[in-house]
């Protein structure tokens, strides 16, 4: 038996790695698959472009030869809208048992306090992102630098992995997997494996991997790491962006 956890995907963001996610799809050997949150970026549908609906159609034709379980993000809207989109299994959180021990799988929203705390601002916090992807498109080098300097950040990492470890402890759990962070991560603590694989808005996306063939989970990481400086990157950008005016203006 083997599952794959992926998570955080945000369908609909240009910064969305759907060709490395769609050649995983195609190519990968799994019997389960969990997406752990936060698949859509949000609901404006509009916002998807072709590339974002080739994955959802490689999700529906998934769904009838595999098993997939959907975990609901904060980003994802209702369990029910999402279960007549692909027509899976939609739930908050999810267990399975690998080799005798248990494992869980949550998006990890509910113990990020600071997420509910600002849900009120949603729309200035999701136009404030938007303009930073905008900008950072396809680095998302300045993002993961403000992420790290961020003591509201690092603060909300460590609220959502304590979390989850402690309710993969009161549920008998030997792993946890859980996402929302978009930070990977992988430890153990108080005798529960902590496993986080980050997002799909990264150069380098990664899942996790329970096969059964296999002594322990693995964090699986896809792509490469761009080597272009921060600097030149914020350059080609503003460049990149004259040209579009100029081509508008004309």
């Amino acid at each position: 038996m083997r599952t794959i956890v992926i998570g955080d995907i945000h369908l609909g963001s240009p910064l969305c790695r759907t060709a490395l996610l769609g050649a995983l799809l195609r190519d990968a050997e799994f019997d389960r698959l969990i997406l752990n949150g936060d698949i859509f970026d949000d609901l404006n549908f509009r916002r998807l472009k072709e590339r974002h609906w080739a994955v959802l159609d490689q999700l529906r034709k998934l769904a009838d030869k595999k098993e997939i379980v959907w975990i609901c993000g904060n980003h994802d809207g209702s369990a029910e809208a999402m279960r007549r989109l692909l027509g899976v299994e939609v739930v908050m959180e999810y267990a399975f048992v690998f080799k005798g021990e248990k494992v869980l799988v949550v998006h990890g929203h509910e113990f990020d306090r600071f997420h509910h705390a600002t849900r009120g601002f949603s729309n200035l916090r999701n136009a404030f992102y938007g303009f930073a992807l905008w900008f950072d498109v396809p680095r998302k080098k300045a993002i993961q630098w403000m992420q790290r300097s961020s003591t509201v950040f690092i603060r909300a990492v460590e609220r959502v992995k304590a979390g989850a470890i402690l309710k993969a402890r009161a549920a008998g759990a030997k792993y946890v997997v859980a996402g929302h962070t978009h930070r990977r991560d992988q430890e153990e603590v108080d005798g529960v494996l902590f496993l986080n694989p980050s997002s799909w808005l990264t150069p380098q996306p990664a899942y996790v991997l329970f096969d059964e063939a296999r002594a322990k989970p693995e964090m699986v990481v896809l792509g490469r790491q761009a080597k272009r400086p921060l600097g030149k990157s914020v350059k080609l950008r503003v460049r990149m962006t004259g040209r579009n005016v100029s081509r508008r203006i004309r």
